[in-house]
């Protein structure tokens, strides 16, 4: 199995807004509804009953993952003595980071099954210690999982 993987660093909180909102986008995540043992949120359009590939870990709701990354880089401030975030946007700290893992099309997976790869390799990655989100986008030829995963070794 032939897998490209990009890492970029995020390091505002803007720019972690603009990701969680890229990522999450309905129209490259949706995909026709398929009986699956996975939760993934269920949209209903005039003629489809469609899903949307997205999942998270130590989140409660995907669609505000940012605002959770950012209330817990507050709680960890707080507890670490920085109560005034002056460290959210500092440009030499890294909030996030987002990872874009790609599977050639001639690999023959589902888009649910590389929704679990790439689970299972950020799971991998942060021992299940962090939180992120991950999203398969299936708008083009290649499938790919795309992910911002919160650096919380930095600030806890």
């Amino acid at each position: 199995m032939v897998v490209v993987v990009k890492t970029m660093q995020i390091k505002t909180p803007e720019r972690l807004t603009r990701s969680v909102k890229y990522i999450l986008n309905p129209k490259k995540t949706n995909v026709p509804y398929v009986e699956t043992e996975k939760d993934f949120p269920v949209t209903f359009t005039e003629d489809k009953k469609l899903m949307q590939l997205v999942s998270g870990h130590q989140i409660s709701n995907v669609n505000y993952a940012d605002q959770e990354f950012f209330l817990t880089k507050i709680m960890a401030n707080a507890s670490n003595g920085n109560p005034d975030n002056s460290d959210m946007n500092n440009p030499n700290r890294v909030m996030a980071h987002h990872i874009v893992q790609s599977f050639a099309p001639d690999e023959n997976l589902t888009p649910e099954e590389i929704h679990e790869l790439g689970r299972k390799t950020v799971l991998e990655l942060t021992g299940g210690d962090h939180e992120f989100i991950v999203a398969t986008h299936v708008d083009q030829d290649h499938r790919h999982n795309v992910r911002p995963d919160r650096v919380l070794s930095q600030v806890v």
